[in-house]
């Protein structure tokens, strides 16, 4: 059926349609604010079941300015608490509507009628506690960086060989991610395990409030996009829907080694370090488990290795004829050097500062 007369369908036989709050972080965003907020408003939805809740972390440009010419509304927080998930959460906080989008600075919806597709299955199934689209919007046009995790449908090879990519590759035509499919038509329906949930919950993931509020440790400084997820799952509301549509997502980065710096970083923060010790202690989700060790393993060895990254950039490559397929090794072998180098680093600044008494 045509989007166009579902839409319609829906306006004729429901009081209303879902009002959805989208929560949008936002830090120094001028390079895409402007073609987020305005495919948003470009929507055939109604524009009054549409709140903007832009939640910035001190920004220098003029992002703010952007974010009042599309009628969003603006909270700011410390910039010493800026990240993407703190802002969100303050975000929630002051959602008044029934449906959560999480939409980034760098989200665009590709075309007028994502807002009335992504609702669908609330409003037809309700046991279904989130939605998210099928893929990442391809688009030729885009950078190199842009097209090889639209193409792959995740960012991080590891992601990708531990079989917890949260958007299908284009490489596939059928869902093949973690979970157990119930349904497959008109979106596909699918039940997670906290143990086999893949990394969704950003990028235009849809949640009903109400409950992610009440079941969800959603407050600022417990709140992290995947998290939330897992004490849903935890919680008996585990049935999300894949709609099969894309959402757009600008990565910003200019070139390779500047995503890697940034891979970095967030490993600093994440996962090693004073402050990662302290999130860890509210942190729910785990990529991998003490069991599973063997799956990472085996990723470090197909990255180290070159061959399965290779034979999974040419089996793209015969789908969809891009260059960026051929990224996959280069970001394989990249990870392993900067993941170690942050690992080894860490240990060897405990061991000084052990011997030096600090």
């Amino acid at each position: 059926m045509r989007v166009e007369h579902f839409y319609k369908r829906l306006m004729k036989r429901n009081n209303h349609l879902p009002t959805i709050s989208v929560v949008t972080p936002t830090y120094n965003s001028i390079r895409t604010i402007e073609r987020c907020l305005k495919s948003i408003r470009a929507q055939r939805y109604p524009q009054k079941n549409i709140e903007i809740i832009v939640v910035d972390g001190g920004s220098k440009d003029a992002t703010l300015t952007i974010a009042k010419k599309y009628n969003a509304r603006i909270y700011t927080i410390d910039p010493t608490k800026q990240n993407a998930e703190y802002n969100k959460s303050i975000g929630i906080k002051h959602a008044t509507h029934e449906i959560l989008a999480m939409i980034d600075h760098d989200n665009v919806l590709p075309h007028a009628h994502w807002l009335s597709k992504m609702v669908r299955p609330f409003m037809e199934d309700t046991n279904v506690v989130g939605v998210e689209t099928l893929r990442y919007a391809y688009d030729s046009k885009e950078s190199l960086l842009d097209r090889y995790f639209a193409l792959f449908g995740t960012g991080d090879p590891f992601v990708w060989y531990l079989g917890r990519a949260d958007r299908l590759s284009y490489m596939f035509s059928q869902y093949n991610l973690a979970g157990e499919v119930a349904k497959r038509k008109p979106h596909y329906i699918v039940r997670f395990t906290d143990m086999n949930m893949p990394t969704i919950g950003a990028n235009g993931f849809l949640v009903r409030r109400k409950i992610l509020l009440r079941y969800a440790h959603a407050s600022p400084g417990e709140y992290f996009d995947m998290d939330v997820n897992v004490d849903l799952i935890r919680n008996g509301f585990d049935t999300y829907a894949f709609v099969n549509d894309a959402i757009l997502h600008l990565t910003g980065y200019g070139n390779i080694w500047s995503y890697l710096k940034r891979r970095m970083l967030f490993m600093n923060q994440y996962h090693v370090g004073v402050k990662s010790l302290e999130r860890k202690r509210v942190r729910r989700y785990e990529i991998f488990t003490k069991k599973e060790i063997w799956r990472l393993v085996l990723a470090i060895f197909y990255c180290v290795t070159l061959v399965v990254p290779l034979f999974d950039s040419c089996r793209g490559f015969l789908k969809i004829r891009d260059r960026a397929w051929f990224l996959h090794p280069v970001m394989g072998v990249g990870f392993v050097f900067i993941y170690s180098w942050v690992i080894i680093r860490h240990q060897i600044l405990l061991y000084a500062n052990k011997i030096m008494g600090k």
